[in-house]
């Protein structure tokens, strides 16, 4: 939604040029799954450095916790995070589609 607001004087512009309002969904569409697939390899990353210290399910030890790293659950999340920044960028780029180039350039 930030991106959107900051970014409004350049969708007047391109509004301006003759850019339909499927177009400026369009980017911001893309710019939102870009921005999901960047947080969710990041956090998988992350994730996965964090669970490194704890034993694996073959290694287990009676008091330890047996956490199983290749279960294929960090595909799950990168793509569930992009499935869910998808429609938040549809949702923010909608009302930013429609705004008045001669209004947007002039702020």
């Amino acid at each position: 939604m930030l991106s959107a607001y900051r970014h409004r004087p350049e969708i007047g512009i391109m509004r301006a040029m003759g850019a339909g309002r499927g177009f400026v969904i369009f980017v911001f569409l893309t710019q939102g799954a870009l921005i999901g697939l960047m947080g969710g390899l990041t956090g998988a990353g992350l994730g996965n450095l964090a669970l490194l210290p704890f034993p694996s399910r073959a290694a287990f030890v009676s008091g330890t916790l047996p956490l199983e790293i290749a279960q294929g659950s960090y595909g799950l999340a990168i793509i569930l995070t992009v499935i869910g920044a998808i429609p938040a960028s549809i949702l923010t780029a909608r009302p930013k589609a429609r705004v008045d180039p001669v209004a947007a350039i002039g702020q």
